[in-house]
């Protein structure tokens, strides 16, 4: 999900994040991804993922408007998450990282 806000020029809709992270998780196109699939993703970031990571100013998070964007700390959250995954990859794959 931080990715997409990274991504973004603006202020993305919470129900456009739920059909975007619905759609890859389902690998379906944006405009299939409907139904539980998608009612599981937004009930998650409405009740959970969004109100913590904009306690943590990753996001600034309007549950008024059902908006996302990126908060002060959205930089530094994805530099740390490419470097985790990165770090992951190579010890699942030492091969890999030769």
């Amino acid at each position: 999900m931080i990715e997409l806000v990274a991504e973004s020029d603006n202020d993305l809709s919470v129900r456009t994040l739920a059909r975007e992270i619905a759609a890859r998780e389902q690998d379906v196109p944006m405009d299939c991804a409907t139904g539980e699939p998608y009612r599981n993703v937004y009930n998650a970031l409405s009740q959970t993922h969004l109100s913590t990571l904009s306690d943590t100013d990753v996001i600034i998070y309007d549950p008024e408007r059902q908006t996302v964007a990126p908060g002060p700390n959205l930089t530094i959250t994805l530099l740390l998450s490419n470097l985790n995954q990165a770090a992951f990859q190579t010890l699942w794959n030492p091969e890999e990282g030769r």
